[in-house]
């Protein structure tokens, strides 16, 4: 088959596929014999696998009521608040457990 026309092929018998895939026709590999059999088409099993998950079993999409969702949220732009403490409570302090006299430093 030339480029393109398996894409073809398959979206020319979509109804098909979508009324047997209704009636419980949900493994791929089955559907594509009994196409096969039936409306004998042409592409190969990977070629109509492609298709067919594209089609029928994606995954990847979400839920339209969770996007509102999100949009709904209000956001609060507040400024950052700084904690400032005035405790002289060092976290590093040289002259800690040191004996010094004020005259010894320079």
């Amino acid at each position: 088959m030339k480029k393109g026309e398996a894409k073809i092929e398959f979206f020319s018998n979509l109804e098909y596929f979508k009324k047997e895939y209704e009636r419980g026709l949900v493994v791929s590999k089955f559907l594509y014999n009994k196409a096969v059999l039936e409306k004998d088409i042409k592409m190969t099993y990977v070629q109509f696998n492609k298709y067919f998950n594209e089609t029928f079993n994606n995954k990847n999409i979400i839920p339209q009521d969770i996007k509102i969702n999100n949009q709904e949220k209000e956001i609060k732009n507040e400024p950052i608040k700084a904690k400032v403490t005035t405790r002289e409570n060092q976290v590093f302090s040289a002259m800690y457990g040191k004996n010094f006299n004020s005259d010894d430093i320079l």
